[in-house]
C-alpha cells in the first residue's frame, strides 16, 4: 500500500490504522476458530435426548441488534441415573414437555448442533486468521 502521496504524518497514522484493522481481523477470526473448535468438540461428547422443564424467555438488546433466548432447564435419563441441567437457546419456541436433543459430558451440556456448523465456523476463523497474518506480514516487508 503506498502512501507516497500522503504527508507524513498522515501516511504513519494510516499505516497504523491499517496494522489496527488487521489485528481486529486476527482477533476476531480467533475466537471464530476457538468457537468452531469448541462445536467440534462437542460432536464428540454423548446424545442425549432431554425433555424440556421450564423456561424463562429474555430479550437480549446490543446495539441496533435485538435476540430472543430462552433458559430452559432440561432433564434428561443416563446410565448413572437422570440428569438435570439449563441450557440457553436461541428464539421463544420452546415449550415445557418438548424433546430435545442435546450433547453431555460430565456436567457440562449443550444443544446439539450439526457437524457442519463447527466446520464452517472453524475454517472461517482460520482463514481470517491466515489472511490477516500474511497481510501483515506483506505490509511489514513493504517498508
Amino acid at each position: 500500500m503506498a502512501h507516497d502521496s500522503y504527508p507524513p504524518r498522515a501516511a504513519r497514522y494510516l499505516r497504523l490504522l491499517h496494522r489496527g484493522g488487521l489485528i481486529l481481523a486476527g482477533l476476531v477470526g480467533l475466537v471464530f476458530l476457538v468457537v468452531g473448535g469448541w462445536l467440534l468438540v462437542s460432536q464428540g461428547w454423548d446424545r442425549a435426548t432431554g425433555e424440556v422443564q421450564s423456561c424463562t424467555t429474555r430479550v437480549e438488546r446490543t446495539g441496533t441488534t435485538t435476540r430472543t433466548v430462552q433458559h430452559c432447564t432440561v432433564s434428561w435419563q443416563a446410565a448413572d441415573g437422570p440428569h438435570t441441567a439449563s441450557v440457553d437457546v436461541s428464539g421463544s419456541g420452546t415449550l415445557p414437555g418438548e424433546a430435545m436433543d442435546l450433547r453431555v459430558n460430565g456436567d457440562n451440556v449443550v444443544v446439539a448442533t450439526p457437524a457442519w456448523l463447527g466446520v464452517a465456523t472453524a475454517a472461517g476463523g482460520l482463514a481470517m486468521v491466515g489472511t490477516a497474518a500474511v497481510l501483515l506480514l506483506r505490509q511489514r516487508r513493504a517498508r
